[in-house]
Parts: C-alpha cells; structure tokens; sequence
C-alpha cells in the first residue's frame, strides 16, 4: 500500500513540474499586426506569404497573396495606422484599421509561432464574401 502511494505522489509531483504547452507573448498579436501594415502599404506579398503559417502557405502560392493584396488595396489603398486590439486575446484580435479611403476592421488571428492563421479587413464583418481575406476557410 505504502509503495502504491509513493509512486501516485512521484506520478503527480512529475505532472506538476512539466512545461506548460507555449503561448505567444503578450506582445506578439500587436507586433505582427504592425509588421503585416508595412508589408501591406509595401506590397510585399513573399514577405506576406512568409508570415502565414504553414496551411495558408499551402493554400495560397506568392501569386495568390499577390491577387489577395490588390483586392484589399482596392478597398483600403494606403493603410494609415491601426488601434490596438478592441477585443480578443493573444491569438486573435479585432481591430480598427485607419485607412486612405474610410475606417474599416480587421480580424487577426495568429498560432503557436506567431504567424497568421486568419485574416481579413472589412467594412462587413457580417458579410458571408469577404474583398480582403486570407483564411484556411
């Protein structure tokens, strides 16, 4: 009996001081949303592609991004400034986007290694056809 409750107590105690799985930092959503305004007023759509993770990567081709960029510059053209996240959490976030054109928002989300699993600007987020998005959907 005794031998029975150490190895419950070694089992439990070991289960305790296992690494917790990896998060993002509290910075990482807001830092990748600055980063993802330049490549966009940039154009940059293999900078773009290098930063969706590896689903969206094999989704959509540099050519793809590239098509996806001039549609939502269609609508936004220059992209002045973003607010910080007006809602969600370290791995998404709704934004407000301060563009040429008019105010519009974007939907962010990133995984485990910082790089976009969603996203999309809209004047609609309730609109089913979406001008400007990247998502696994």
């Amino acid at each position: 009996m005794l031998k029975a409750l150490q190895k419950v107590a070694f089992v439990t105690s070991a289960a305790l001081i296992l690494p917790a799985a990896a998060e993002v930092g509290p910075h990482a959503l807001t830092n990748l949303s600055q980063e993802l305004i330049r490549i966009y007023n940039a154009a940059d759509a293999a900078a773009l592609h290098q930063r969706l993770a590896p689903a969206l990567q094999e989704k959509y081709s540099v050519e793809a991004v590239r098509n996806a960029l001039a549609r939502c510059r269609v609508l936004t053209h220059d992209i002045f400034r973003l607010s910080t996240p007006t809602w969600g959490a370290r791995r998404y976030g709704y934004f407000a986007v301060y563009a040429e054109t008019s105010a519009f928002e974007m939907i962010l989300e990133i995984d485990d290694s910082e790089r976009i699993v969603h996203w999309v600007i809209t004047d609609n987020v309730a609109s089913e056809n979406q001008q400007c998005t990247l998502n696994a959907l």
